[in-house]
């Protein structure tokens, strides 16, 4: 019997781009169904005077919307950047809600936009980022520039940037205006985006987010329909490297302000996980690389999440806790 399933996303281009991605999968699988995109603001997308702390971090300001959807019987599904999942014990208690498939992995480095009008090659005197991870690498990279706050949908931040508009905060404070931002390189892609990119920073120079370059879709617990359809869509090497990914955050049970990046691949028959906690003035880093043949990537993240606690980890993220 056909049936119309909906799916749940944030308003802006890069999620509504994203959740295209997931019902061309889940159409190509399943023909005789129909598809059809839900969309709602999310907290953060409606205020960008805010710091996302202040708005719940990311689970506040990104998942909170998504989850009502399900809960209020608006969408069957919904839609997330993985990145934007947290990874903490509070997460994994709530039980009513399961990423039910992932797509293939996008490229997951960062990339560096500049203002239009500067050399492509020129080094920015002022650096924009929503990332805590990403500000601390940029501090570590470009130790003479000015990093600052600059949040917002990518394509609208482009153009505030290109436009010299500073980011202005709810406590009268703003930004001085920015000559780059630093952006995922798959979501620039997604968004067509792509002509703007001036450098790529390797995964050595700059160790993704936990998840970054993937969508997933999560469903509520004890939809079994639902359930079946993503399961047929889940790309099956995606989901082993992000499961160690996360096994790292959760041994880690880092708060949003976090420098925490994870990264794990698999190469000649090898699950290999990277990870990384950096201060966030850039000077301290602990790293672990760990890798295993076996089909276990929570028992390798988790190996690896302990081993960066021996090394201090949680004494950077402990300095990081109630910085403003």
């Amino acid at each position: 019997m056909s049936r119309v399933f909906r799916i749940g996303t944030r308003a802006s281009v890069m999620a509504v781009r994203q959740t295209e991605a997931i019902i061309r999968a889940l159409q190509e699988r399943f023909p005789e169904h129909r598809f059809e995109m839900v969309r709602r603001p999310a907290d953060a997308d409606l205020d960008l005077k805010s710091r996302l702390g202040a708005l719940g971090g990311k689970g506040g300001a990104f998942i909170t919307a998504m989850h009502q959807m399900l809960l209020q019987g608006e969408a069957d599904m919904v839609m997330h950047s993985l990145k934007d999942l947290p990874g903490n014990d509070e997460y994994y208690e709530d039980t009513r809600f399961a990423i039910g498939a992932c797509l293939p992995r996008s490229d997951p480095r960062d990339a560096l936009v500049m203002r239009r009008g500067l050399d492509a090659e020129a080094t920015p005197a002022v650096i924009g980022t929503s990332s805590v991870r990403r500000a601390a690498f940029l501090r570590r990279l470009f130790p003479n520039a000015t990093i600052v706050p600059f949040r917002g949908a990518a394509d609208k931040r482009i153009a505030r940037m290109d436009d010299g508009v500073p980011m202005e905060f709810n406590y009268g404070g703003k930004t001085p205006a920015v000559d780059a931002l630093l952006l995922a390189k798959s979501g620039l892609e997604r968004i067509g985006m792509q002509d703007r990119i001036s450098r790529v920073f390797s995964r050595e120079e700059m160790c993704p987010a936990v998840g970054q370059g993937v969508v997933v879709a999560e469903y509520a617990v004890g939809n079994a329909e639902v359930r079946q359809l993503l399961q047929a869509i889940n790309h099956r090497p995606t989901m082993y490297c992000y499961q160690a990914e996360r096994a790292v955050l959760r041994v880690l049970n880092g708060h949003c302000d976090s420098p925490i990046a994870a990264h794990a691949w698999i190469e000649d028959g090898l699950l290999k996980l990277q990870a990384v906690v950096i201060s966030l003035d850039g000077r301290s880093v602990v790293q672990v690389y760990d890798e295993t043949r076996s089909a276990d990537p929570i028992a390798l993240g988790t190996r690896v999440g302990r081993r960066l606690n021996d090394l201090g980890a949680q004494t950077i993220i402990a300095e990081t806790r109630y910085v403003d």
